[in-house]
């Protein structure tokens, strides 16, 4: 959707500005730029989308995810210096292209996109709201495979693209979640099969586990104040992406807690906590009537725990 608009984030130095001063959403978007592709686009009145199961063309060479720029600019301008920080600022130097075959960390964090999507289905279609959780179906092959193809190729994970598109393919026919568990299933280990690829010492070190995570927070807040309008969510799809990838985030954080707590502990306390304050922003699938947070706090809850990983990024 061309005349949606994405957040252009600078790292550290807007993280401390955003959580001393309480900056309000609606100064940033004044620092909107175009992006390049939506999740959202061509919505129906009840945030259906264009592509609901039907998604046997993949967008995500074009741009994927809206705000996806901003989010992976923590792995630009030599982001993933390992452990401590060698790489400069990663949260800087967005406009830089971040490549997927070159970057362990941003290869990560495309596939972690993908699962959130994924969480976000399951979630939905096992709680009943099958029509809502469709679309997450395809988002991983419509909106993210062509940004992430060229590293699954590098590094052999060819699987990634048959489930996927089969996963897409059959979403329009889901009724109930066995209907589409098996496919899922198939998807899932792929993706994680694909994460696993990315072995080199520097994929795994605390700095790279906390880009890959602050990438899906940022994701996750973008969609957050996407989806609102006027104080009420009319973009119900946005803000299920949204829970998705903080939901991705979680879990890739715990995974890796042995690493971040031998390299500072009092730090991966804090990020704890920090995270803990973010997810309170969506407290459930359907997203409530009125914002659980203001997104200007959302904002500012991204921004503490960027802080908070901050030991770990330089």
């Amino acid at each position: 959707m061309k005349n949606e608009k994405q957040k252009l984030w600078t790292g550290i130095g807007m993280a401390t500005l955003i959580a001393s001063s309480g900056v309000v959403a609606s100064e940033h978007k004044e620092k909107h730029y175009d992006d390049m592709m939506t999740s959202g686009s061509a919505e129906g009145g009840e945030g259906g989308e264009h592509h609901g199961g039907e998604g046997g063309e993949h967008h995500g060479g074009e741009g994927g995810e809206h705000g996806a720029g901003a989010a992976f600019s923590y792995f630009a301008a030599g982001g993933e210096g390992g452990e401590g920080g060698e790489g400069g600022e990663g949260g800087e130097g967005g406009s830089a292209a971040v490549s997927p075959v070159d970057s362990d960390g941003a290869y990560v964090a495309m596939l972690q996109m993908m699962q959130g999507h994924l969480m976000a289905a399951r979630e939905l279609i096992k709680a009943g709201k099958v029509a809502d959780g469709r679309p997450h179906l395809t988002h991983p092959w419509v909106e993210l495979y062509g940004m992430v193809e060229p590293g699954l190729e590098s590094r052999g994970q060819n699987d990634v693209s048959e489930r996927l598109e089969l996963l897409a393919n059959q979403a329009g026919g889901v009724e109930r979640w066995s209907d589409i568990n098996k496919e899922f299933q198939a998807a899932w280990v792929a993706l994680e099969k694909a994460v696993n690829a990315a072995d080199s010492k520097r994929a795994q070190s605390a700095g790279t586990v906390s880009r890959v995570v602050l990438s899906l927070t940022k994701q996750a807040v973008l969609e957050y104040d996407e989806a609102l309008d006027e104080g009420r969510f009319v973009a119900v799809h946005e803000y299920q992406d949204g829970r998705g990838f903080v939901s991705s985030a979680r879990d890739y954080l715990d995974s890796h807690q042995v690493t971040l707590k031998k390299q500072n502990k009092e730090a991966w306390r804090d990020a704890v906590k920090a995270l803990d304050e973010l997810q309170k922003a969506w407290p459930s699938a359907v997203p409530p009537e009125q914002p659980a947070v203001p997104v200007a706090n959302v904002y500012s809850a991204q921004a503490r725990l960027e802080l908070a990983l901050a030991p770990f990024l330089y």
